[in-house]
């Protein structure tokens, strides 16, 4: 495999407009030079892990790619977003002693190499019951999402925000001790039930194929479809709009090593 940082670079180089040389990006970042280390290091590509996740609006036109490369232990070390030739964002993953994931770190690329942005540090407590995700960016913390899993291991909710603004997603079961969600409900700040229910549809391999919502009728009707390959790997996901029929509005597929 090439070397994914003679890559990018070539990419950054390509992309700038100035007839003036790039400069050569003094490394003192701790962040930037973990990214260096990690580029110039070997990226693995396991067999049947996630390769590209390819995003499409309209739905048919695309907007971006991004690639996933992996560590020695097959766990998601980097993502590469490109758009239109160019990277445009890097995401690289670094992993606690216990193997739980312990923070993800946000690069852009700039005309004399790749910038760190912010951190999404993850802190865990009750056993990892409870999961809250700070960025963290120059000393300045910010809630952006929590999660939290009942005693059985099971998500229970997600929610994306601070204590005081955010969305909320509760997920609903088929029995006390099932592992199947089918429904979510959703709601937003000040809201004392949800705004509105998902209904979870899954084939006869126990697929999700859908996630249907109730809009302007009586009926349920998929805000979401999941389409898989001969071993029941997720291929494609399309998201509908709802308000005039059922219109797919954005695709995403997805490749494999």
């Amino acid at each position: 495999m090439k070397n994914l940082l003679y890559v990018l670079a070539v990419g950054i180089l390509i992309s700038c407009e100035s007839t003036e040389p790039p400069l050569i990006p003094e490394i003192l970042d701790e962040n930037v030079l973990r990214l260096h280390q990690v580029l110039e290091g070997t990226l693995v590509t396991p067999a049947g892990k996630l390769k590209s996740e390819f995003f499409y609006y309209g739905p048919e036109t695309l907007q971006s790619r991004t690639d996933y490369y992996y560590d020695t232990q097959d766990r998601e070390l980097l993502k590469v977003r490109i758009q239109n030739g160019d990277t445009t964002l890097i995401e690289l993953n670094t992993y606690l002693a216990n193997g739980k994931l312990d923070k993800t770190s946000v690069y852009i690329p700039t005309p004399s190499g790749f910038a760190f942005r912010y951190n999404f540090q993850r802190y865990y407590e009750n056993e990892s019951r409870k999961i809250d995700v700070i960025r963290e960016k120059e000393g300045i913390f910010e809630q952006y999402s929590r999660y939290i899993f009942d005693e059985l291991g099971r998500l229970s909710t997600y929610r994306r925000g601070t204590e005081i603004n955010f969305d909320l997603h509760e997920y609903l079961y088929e029995s006390e001790n099932s592992e199947l969600i089918t429904g979510e409900n959703y709601s937003q700040t000040g809201m004392t039930g949800p705004f509105y229910q998902y209904k979870y549809d899954y084939n006869d391999k126990g697929l999700l194929v859908s996630k249907s919502l109730k809009i302007l009728g009586p009926n349920y009707r998929p805000a979401f479809e999941y389409d898989y390959n001969a071993e029941g790997k997720l291929i494609e996901e399309i998201t509908n709009d709802l308000n005039f029929g059922t219109t797919p509005t954005e695709k995403k597929m997805f490749e494999y090593y």
